[in-house]
């Protein structure tokens, strides 16, 4: 059986990146094990349930990319661009920015009110 693929996909060395909802809500890391002009294949946990439209930041390329969930089998998982990576460094939202540095996940705005015991 051979694949219907409309991109070529190119293998790549295992890279980290990050997902996100549509609404900027940081989700889960994955890895990315190839890459097309077309989408991404990435490794991402199984019993994580996961939006079928996300934002995914490359570590490697520091760029963003609005995807669709093409398919998903145990941990593997491929995407397909609906908006192509773009680098980070051209969008202005916060958080989104912010998934470029290491604690990323940590967002100083959604700390609890210290007087309320949160």
């Amino acid at each position: 059986m051979s694949e219907q693929r409309t991109y070529p996909r190119r293998r790549t060395r295992l890279r980290s990146g990050k997902l996100t909802s549509l609404s900027d809500r940081f989700l889960t890391e994955c890895a990315i094990f190839d890459v097309s002009d077309g989408g991404i294949g990435m490794i991402v946990p199984e019993r994580l349930d996961l939006p079928e439209e996300l934002i995914v930041y490359d570590d490697r390329d520091k760029t963003l990319a609005e995807v669709r969930v093409c398919w998903r089998k145990g941990r593997q998982m491929g995407v397909a661009f609906e908006i192509p990576p773009t680098p980070v460094r051209l969008f202005h939202a916060q958080r989104l920015r912010r998934l470029q540095f290491a604690r990323y996940a940590v967002d100083p705005d959604d700390r609890g009110d210290p007087s309320s015991g949160v």
